[in-house]
């Protein structure tokens, strides 16, 4: 679905959709650590660099399927190379054909991706993403069997001291402890067939409507008040059970995962592995009670105050869009600035107003070509400034660091932290009411947030906990009805709204348990923010000398970039007294 405001803006009837945000290929790479590690990154980027005299425009990158046959190939070659003692440089030749098909893999289903979601009536496309979504644990599986060859080979020692890294032999010494078993690709596969069912399902669903079978995406662009929550209801009636199907399906496929990999539960496996965060579950529970403690209190008062009232929300069109965050980014300056002329340049986004394009916006990365893509799900809307500053964040991030390896965490607080500098940016652009509103919005945005996501974070920890013997659509929509309740933005009526809108997130069944790094990483764009308040430049000049960076995780740049922790005593009563400040609360 299309059409979303603020809740408050809304009413409270809005359909709290999130954004898919920054995705660094289409599922997660198991891979990304090990690969740092190696310094192919950096291999790649010295030998490839990125060439903007040949850059082609995006609509011009072909796409060819990958053939995993030239893959086996190029191994089997490496090996009989190293089975011979061949000399160094040709073993190491033969191993970085190997790593740039395991680049050119990864592009090529970016493309399938992004050209999927600018359509997702697209069947060639949805074929494509389906076929490298299949695919791409065997070409992990490939890979990671290269480390154990490499292991047991004549040459294993000068590899490691040469090529790899200290430790490596004793690593992949066990080729029985590789994560990537044939019973772990075959529900990795299985996985991603359920997502590529997912998108298929939600491409463009239609709902009898007087007597008509209409698009539900089309149909609620032209309703509002009552016909606009009678279409919606309507719509999630009717769907529930099969997105609910889908959702059950994928959390057994996903705790069938993370027990082979030896975790206690799928959320457990997500911390510590999927999104290797550097702060514990633990830690993110007492943060998320905090949020409900001091923020959901201020959310209600929002709620029920004339500020919703005061906001408003224009039409901008993408030529707009386009010159206002181009300003922006020109004021910021240095690679910021660069970030930006680069991907208009070459054509590196897709911000156009599309009933057909997939609901989510995020950014991915070409490794083919070293370019970052952003995709926005524009509306048309104001809203759309900040969605794209929000993304562009994650752009300049990849650019300036060539899309070197950091944990989620880190990613977002380069998007929301340029949200918060955008604002700051645009007095030349904008006059003083509408700068001021957008930072009201960006304010109750930033409120709704924190509630919102701590909210969706306890909802996927119920669901998962219940159990397999207890999973089903009526135990799940309950659950989210009582967490609105909870956390304060249950309006005490349209109880099949609320209890039926989780389908709506798209995280819940593309990328689980990453909703609460929003709020986490959010703590330090914050402080980027009250920098600049206090002293024009100051923010500008801390997000971008946080910028270039040689840590990977949200605790580096805490220790690195001179900010607060998020965890520490007091953080949520500050931002909820900022959030006060700025609303006139």
């Amino acid at each position: 679905m299309k059409k979303r405001l603020s809740a408050l803006l809304a009413s409270l009837l809005c359909l709290l959709l999130l954004t898919g945000c920054s995705r660094y290929s289409s599922l997660p790479d198991m891979l990304d650590e090990q690969m740092a590690r190696i310094g192919l990154a950096q291999k790649r980027i010295e030998t490839i660099e990125r060439d903007e005299d040949s850059m082609p425009r995006f609509r011009d990158m072909p796409y060819e399927r990958p053939a995993l046959s030239e893959l086996e190939a190029r191994i089997e070659r490496a090996a009989q190379a190293m089975n011979a003692k061949k000399p160094y440089r040709e073993v190491e030749a033969l191993l970085d054909e190997c790593f740039d098909f395991y680049y050119h893999f990864d592009t090529m289903y970016v493309i399938a991706d992004i050209r999927c979601c600018q359509n997702l009536n697209d069947e060639y496309y949805a074929q494509e993403y389906l076929w490298c979504s299949e695919n791409y644990a065997s070409l992990q599986q490939a890979i990671d069997n290269l480390y154990y060859t490499c292991a047991a080979s004549p040459m294993a020692k000068t590899l490691e001291q040469k090529y790899f890294w200290e430790g490596f032999v004793e690593q992949y010494s066990d080729r029985s402890q590789s994560v990537y078993s044939d019973e772990m690709v075959a529900l990795m596969q299985a996985e991603s067939a359920l997502i590529a069912e997912y998108r298929a399902l939600s491409a463009d669903p239609v709902i009898e409507w007087r007597g008509k079978e209409r698009s539900i995406n089309e149909l609620i662009q032209t309703l509002s008040g009552s016909a606009y929550n009678q279409a919606v209801t309507a719509y999630y009636e009717q769907y529930n059970e099969r997105y609910a199907d889908l959702f059950i399906r994928l959390i057994a496929n996903r705790e069938q995962q993370a027990a082979l990999l030896g975790y206690d539960s799928y959320e457990q496996m997500q911390y510590l592995y999927g999104y290797e965060r550097d702060y514990t579950s633990e830690q993110a529970a007492l943060y998320l009670e905090d949020i409900r403690q001091e923020l959901v209190p201020l959310y209600r008062d929002l709620a029920v105050s004339a500020v919703p009232n005061q906001v408003w929300i224009g039409r901008v069109s993408e030529a707009t869009l386009r010159e206002l965050i181009g300003s922006a980014a020109e004021n910021i300056g240095g690679k910021v600035a660069d970030a930006f002329r680069f991907m208009t340049d070459y054509e590196l986004c897709d911000l156009s107003v599309d009933a057909r394009k997939a609901n989510m916006s995020f950014q991915t990365y070409l490794s083919d070509y070293e370019a970052p893509f952003l995709f926005l799900d524009a509306d048309g809307s104001s809203d759309d400034i900040l969605s794209l500053a929000h993304e562009f964040g994650h752009y300049c991030d990849a650019y300036v660091n060539e899309n070197a390896y950091e944990t989620i965490d880190l990613a977002e607080v380069y998007s929301q932290a340029m949200e918060y500098l955008t604002l700051s940016q645009l007095r030349e652009q904008l006059d003083e009411d509408e700068v001021e509103n957008l930072a009201r919005v960006k304010m109750i945005d930033t409120v709704e947030m924190y509630v919102q996501q701590a909210s969706f974070a306890a909802f996927e920890h119920e669901v998962y906990a219940l159990g397999a013997e207890n999973l089903n659509a009526e135990a799940i929509n309950e659950i989210a009805r009582r967490t609105a309740v909870d956390y304060g933005y249950y309006d005490g009526y349209y109880d099949a709204f609320y209890a039926l809108s989780w389908v709506d997130i798209v995280h819940f069944f593309e990328q689980p348990f990453y909703v609460v790094s929003y709020p986490v990483s959010n703590d330090l764009a914050m402080q980027i923010y009250a920098l600049e308040q206090a002293q024009s430049g100051a923010g500008t000049e801390r997000y971008l000398s946080s910028l270039e960076r040689d840590f990977t995780g949200l605790m580096g740049l805490v220790d690195e970039g001179g900010f607060q922790s998020p965890f520490d005593a007091g953080r949520i009563s500050a931002i909820a007294a900022l959030a006060r400040e700025v609303l006139g609360l």
